[in-house]
């Protein structure tokens, strides 16, 4: 009796050709970037194949491998932003844009200085890299500090607390019907306990376009400064509103 050959494929491209032999179930593929995709799980001689989809795993945005400026360093899978001069600003931008959906992403103050200012969010793509449109200007400041939420590139008057190292920023973005909420370390949505992004409450307005993450660090501090972003590779510290995609696409 003949043994079944199967072709395990990903997006129409085939991944691997193979023959189970007896009682050898045929293992699980992955294509040339590690990514599983099927496997069989009850393959016998002389009846159907039994696959089990496993699905490709998703990718997610990073920064530019090339910094829009010499005064910034990409580390992490170019997730990290660190500003390498004690003087200039710099700014990392994605080429990811999105002009619909809904998406769930994090940002981190990993390294902050006392005195800094850094913006972080999104840009828009019609717009020069430094201009954070959509998102946080965060500010170290003794004995006071601030954190503004920006849209449309105007202050929301939002002050969601003083910028401190460690802060992760949570963002729920609709470009669906353009409205965004934003937390500081899991505070309240756009510093109201009645906005939910969940149900579309409290969000602030968004403008018309496309969008592509950005940050930018600023030279107003003579210390070195880096934000990480997590655009849904690895566990996001707070909870993904529901109805939206965790992570950020390329």
């Amino acid at each position: 009796m003949g043994m079944p050959v199967v072709t395990v494929a990903a997006g129409g491209l085939p991944i691997v050709e193979s023959t189970n032999g007896f009682g050898t179930p045929v293992t699980e593929a992955a294509s040339g970037r590690g990514v599983a995709v099927t496997k069989v799980i009850a393959p016998k001689p002389g009846l159907p194949v039994i696959f089990e989809t496993i699905g490709i795993a998703p990718s997610f945005a990073t920064f530019d491998a090339a910094p829009s400026t010499a005064f910034i360093t990409l580390s992490n899978g170019n997730l990290t932003v660190t500003k390498n001069t004690s003087t200039n600003s710099g700014t990392a931008r994605s080429t990811a844009a999105k002009a619909s959906g809904k998406y769930y992403f994090e940002m981190t103050n990993t390294v902050k200085p006392t005195g800094s200012g850094d913006s972080l969010g999104l840009a828009l793509t019609t717009t020069n890299d430094a201009n954070v449109q959509l998102g946080v200007t965060t500010v170290t400041v003794e004995p006071a500090g601030a954190t503004f939420i920006f849209s449309n590139d105007i202050n929301q008057s939002i002050d969601l607390g003083a910028g401190a190292a460690g802060n992760v920023y949570g963002f729920a973005i609709d470009l669906t019907n353009r409205l965004a909420w934003i937390r500081r370390s899991g505070g309240n949505w756009n510093g109201n306990v009645a906005a939910n992004p969940a149900t579309g409450a409290n969000g602030v307005v968004i403008g018309a376009g496309s969008f592509a993450p950005v940050v930018y660090l600023s030279n107003t501090v003579s210390g070195f400064c880096s934000v990480t972003a997590n655009f849904g590779a690895s566990a996001f510290i707070g909870a993904v509103p529901s109805g939206f995609t965790a992570g950020w696409p390329p």
